[in-house]
């Protein structure tokens, strides 16, 4: 019998699917107070032994985060994670794979992404921000816009992410140009270029899309000679992370005209300061780490944690499995 050391407010709400789904397996609750409940009673890891954990975005919101991390580090029996993060650079998982814990990962927020980086570059391409002033303006003042259909897009990661995110620019007419270091991009990409070929590819492209990891070949990629070979009037999302982008150069090439806009829902240091550059920008489009906040989130990811706690059980290859050199 296996057993599952699961956040009790994520574990109540799904307790009755992951019963139907596990009859056999043995959970533990790890509650608001920090303590391990079996049974009714409160034990210690080392009595239990937990073998699964799950990090849901309930942990997440919670002050146990860490407390939970950390007990799951420590424990000699930890055989398998699955987590709500995408990328896996922010929290230290990449010891766990080290010692022989699986890990698999979660790609719930992709559509709510896609449809986030779709909703920002129509905006921009068609200034609903100017035609909004110009309405309490009461200016009757027609004009025209960019549209996405024939406009070239660089994804650059094309996980479920990034291929959410073809789907929709593809659907509107957009040539796809996919950056990723596996091949198969299930025919959502016109293209597939490596690192090494991005210079030449930059100053064909209208807009950026950054969709990928935190790696050491990735992080600080958007720096000064990345925003010179961009088109002056491209746009940048970046719905990756903020180290992602060199700040400070990024800033530069703004206020050169190069690129034209920024849409940026990630930062290298969150919540912004009062004071950052970044909130009065004029070329720049500001949200706070949610892009990945759709209505349907929640449900998706939690249909994916017990597609692989199934696969677990039965056995199988997880579906979402993440290894070491993913989050290299």
């Amino acid at each position: 019998m296996s057993k599952a050391l699961y956040f009790q407010p994520s574990y109540e709400r799904l307790k009755e699917r992951i019963h139907a789904l596990a009859p056999d397996l043995d959970v533990a609750l790890y509650d608001e107070q920090g303590r391990i409940l079996h049974g009714g009673h409160e034990v210690s890891s080392a009595e239990f032994a937990p073998e699964y954990f799950w990090i849901h975005g309930d942990l997440f919101k919670s002050a146990r985060l860490m407390d939970y991390f950390r007990l799951m580090q420590e424990s000699p029996s930890a055989r398998w994670l699955h987590t709500i993060n995408t990328g896996l650079d922010q929290l230290p998982y990449l010891p766990l794979l080290e010692k022989g814990v699986r890990v698999s990962n979660n790609h719930g927020q992709a559509v709510a992404i896609g449809e986030y980086v779709l909703a920002h570059v129509l905006a921009s391409f068609q200034d609903l921000a100017g035609a909004r002033q110009r309405q309490l303006a009461q200016q009757w003042t027609p004009r025209g816009f960019r549209e996405i259909g024939g406009s070239r897009w660089l994804i650059i990661g094309f996980g479920h992410i990034g291929q959410e995110v073809a789907k929709r620019a593809r659907a509107f007419g957009a040539d796809i140009t996919a950056m990723r270091r596996k091949p198969d991009t299930a025919g959502l990409a016109d293209r597939v270029v490596s690192l090494a070929e991005l210079p030449q590819v930059l100053p064909e492209v209208d807009v950026v899309v950054l969709a990928c990891t935190s790696t050491n070949a990735t992080r600080q990629l958007v720096n000064a000679s990345f925003l010179q070979a961009m088109k002056s009037d491209a746009v940048l999302v970046n719905v990756a992370r903020g180290d992602l982008v060199v700040e400070d150069e990024l800033r530069q090439a703004l206020d050169a005209g190069r690129p034209g806009k920024a849409i940026l829902d990630v930062f290298a240091n969150e919540p912004l300061a009062a004071d950052s550059w970044f909130w009065q920008h004029p070329a720049v489009i500001v949200t706070p780490h949610n892009s990945n906040a759709g209505s349907g989130m929640r449900v998706r990811s939690e249909q994916i944690f017990l597609d692989n706690l199934a696969c677990m059980i039965a056995g199988r290859p997880l579906l979402t499995e993440v290894a070491a050199a993913d989050i290299l």
